[in-house]
Parts: C-alpha cells; sequence; structure tokens
C-alpha cells in the first residue's frame, strides 16, 4: 500500500479530471478491485463531513480522510503541526502551507491546507494518494470518495515473544479492587518456561492466587492499520496458540481442580478489553472486564470457552503444551481495530502459572 503513497497515481488524476477540468456531469462506475471507506458531499460551506472546492480542488476535512484510512490524527501544539500516524508513517501537515512532509520527505499539495471553524482541510486527491488510496468522482450526485484496494491475500501474523511482549497488555479481573494490598501474587512478563522434554518455550507467562472464589487473568493486543486492518470490515480470524501448563487431570484443589476447574478462553472483538469497576457490593467493589465472558465453564457472548488446563500427558512431571484453535467472525470498528484476548477463568482457589506460546493468527476480509 506504501508505495501507491510515495505518489500520486494517473488513475486518481483521470477519476477527478470531471472535477479539475469542468467536463459534464457524469456518474462515475465503481473501481474494480476497491471498497469505498468514506465519502463527502460537495457544499457551499464547511463544517461536518463536507466537502468544498478551493481554485478548483476539492477540499475535504483531514481529520476524515485521515481517520477513514486508518491513520491516527493529531495536532502537534509544539510544532503547530498536523500529524498522521499509521504504523511507522508519519505524515505533517502545517496549516496555509502547500507542502507536507511524509516519513520526513517533503511533497506539493496542490493548495494550501486550510483551517475553517476548527476544521483543517486539505486537497482530497492528493492528501489520499499519499495514503495509499484512490479518489473517485461522481458529478451527478457531487460526491466525492476514497477507496481503498480490497484485500487479496490473507494477513497472517505470529508471536512467540522470544524477545518481549510483542505489543501484548496483560490485566486482571473478578478480584476487589484492592487486590494489590492483598497476597494475590500478581505476574505477567514475556518468559521462558522448560518443558517436561528438557527443552526451553519462549512464551508470555500469567500468575495468580485466587482468593475470591474466582480469578480472570488476560492478555489482549490491538490490530490495527500497521497490520492491515480497515475500517468497518468483515473478517474471519482463525487463531492458533500453545498453553504451556503443568496440571494434570486427577490433581485436586480448593473449589476444584487446579487443571479441569481453570478454563481457557479467548476472543476477538472491536474494543479494546479492559477492565470496570463494579460496585453492587459497595462493601467490597471488583474488577470486572468490560467483555461479556461468561463465567468458568460457561461461554459468553464475546469470549469463547475453549478448553481447560488439563496437561495433555498426566504421567509426565512438569509443564507441557496444549493446543488451542478457534475461529471468529467480527466487524473492525471505524478505526479499524480488532483485539484479540486470550485468558484463564480460574475456579481453583489457588496459584495458577501459565504460558500463552507460538500465538498464531489468519486474518481473512469476508467482504
Amino acid at each position: 500500500m506504501m508505495k501507491k503513497a510515495i505518489s500520486s497515481t494517473a488513475m486518481a488524476a483521470t477519476l477527478l479530471a470531471t472535477v479539475l477540468l469542468g467536463a459534464p456531469a457524469q456518474a462515475m462506475e465503481p473501481l474494480t478491485g476497491y471498497t469505498v471507506v468514506k465519502s463527502f458531499a460537495l457544499t457551499s460551506s464547511t463544517g461536518g463531513s463536507s466537502a468544498y472546492q478551493q481554485r478548483g480542488y476539492v477540499m475535504a476535512p483531514i481529520r476524515e480522510i485521515g481517520q477513514a484510512l486508518g491513520w491516527d490524527v493529531t495536532w502537534d501544539g509544539k510544532t503547530k503541526e498536523i500529524k498522521l500516524v499509521k504504523g511507522d508513517h508519519v505524515i505533517r501537515l502545517v496549516p496555509n502551507q502547500s507542502r507536507g512532509t511524509i516519513d520526513a520527505n517533503p511533497f506539493a499539495l496542490t493548495t494550501p491546507v486550510v483551517s475553517k471553524n476548527n476544521i483543517a482541510y486539505a486537497p482530497l486527491r492528493v492528501l489520499a494518494a499519499r495514503m495509499g488510496a484512490e479518489t473517485l468522482w461522481d458529478s451527478k450526485t457531487g460526491t466525492a470518495s476514497i477507496a481503498v484496494p480490497n484485500a487479496s491475500k490473507p494477513l497472517h501474523l505470529a508471536f512467540d515473544f522470544s524477545k518481549d511482549a510483542e505489543g501484548w497488555k496483560t490485566g486482571v479481573a473478578d478480584l476487589p479492587v484492592d487486590y494489590k494490598d492483598q497476597d494475590f501474587q500478581i505476574n505477567a512478563k514475556a518468559a521462558s518456561v522448560k518443558l517436561s522434554d528438557g527443552s526451553e518455550k519462549p512464551g508470555m507467562m500469567l500468575s495468580g492466587m485466587n482468593r475470591s472464589d474466582d480469578l480472570f487473568m488476560f492478555m489482549s493486543k490491538k490490530l490495527g492499520s500497521a497490520e492491515g486492518v480497515k475500517p468497518n470490515t468483515e473478517y474471519e480470524v482463525n487463531l492458533r496458540f500453545d498453553v504451556a501448563t503443568s496440571e494434570a487431570e486427577s490433581s485436586m484443589g480448593i473449589g476444584g481442580s487446579p487443571a479441569t476447574s481453570v478454563y481457557v478462553k479467548a476472543g476477538v472483538v472491536d474494543r479494546e478489553p479492559s477492565v470496570i469497576e463494579d460496585r453492587t457490593d459497595s462493601e467490597t467493589p471488583y474488577y470486572r472486564l468490560n467483555l461479556d465472558k461468561g463465567n468458568q465453564s460457561t461461554d459468553g457472548k464475546e469470549v469463547a470457552l475453549l478448553g481447560d488446563l488439563a496437561k495433555p500427558d498426566a504421567e509426565k512431571d512438569g509443564f507441557q503444551l496444549k493446543r488451542f484453535e478457534k475461529s471468529f467472525k467480527v466487524k473492525s470498528n471505524d478505526k479499524g481495530e480488532l483485539y484479540v484476548l486470550l485468558g484463564t477463568d480460574s475456579g481453583y482457589e489457588g496459584l495458577t502459572t501459565i504460558y500463552f506460546a507460538n500465538v498464531d493468527l489468519t486474518i481473512v476480509s469476508s467482504n
């Protein structure tokens, strides 16, 4: 995509010719292999999602162009610049200037950036092209649209945690808000585990003591434009991962088995997993997950039950890898984000230590 972002394409120039040259009105046919992600109706005023013409060029709100294409848009008060970020790529624009930079490389705008009613506008065709998109013009309806290429190949992501957490965040729920003042022994980090066959496997270690009849430990990863996720797009996500567990199926403990009463769960959702305070019990408020994960041995609407921590070979001591796999159908949010969640839901009232390893994702657009 970024190869297209380096220069404006001839296709984009042709599509906008009716605007720039004032050709007779005609509706533009859909561009094969592309999906429209944002449309702007030309109006005589400015504001909201409206676009307008200036010296024959279509001007559109910079924030809305960027967000539609999965770029984060902010105002840098120190440098007085509009900053657009997508993955490792950065575009900078300055109000009243007809030049910008992409990854520190300068490029020209057909008309200067304009600020009206606290909204910054830029020439649509030039800016969209720098972001790797095409521009469509429908002169019949007076609408300018930006479109992105359809996904042609599945997106594949793999995380082995051999160096660090690789952007995964960790958290805990179903325990008192003041758990840090108690002996819950919560710990999470990228670390290696020695397996029963003598080998070592890097992974994400999650550990905690269930002292409240329930404990949900989890880790989550945001997938966005840097990983190729597009806004408002239907995806099928095939998730595969290993859990290093040392618990045998026959083991017993308080409240249940450390193997069969600790449940492995996973989900792919369109909002960030986080914990919120539940003050139903005013004397002892609890942290709860903001997603429907069910409880222990039950599925939730957003997080699925995949199995338990019973290791494959109960006769062997130590940690063993146990494979889990699940497919999810999910629609990305309007910012082009998905979130993957892996966790354990414990009914065993004791210490649980596990390692998530070999996390593998295949993401296919179903649009």
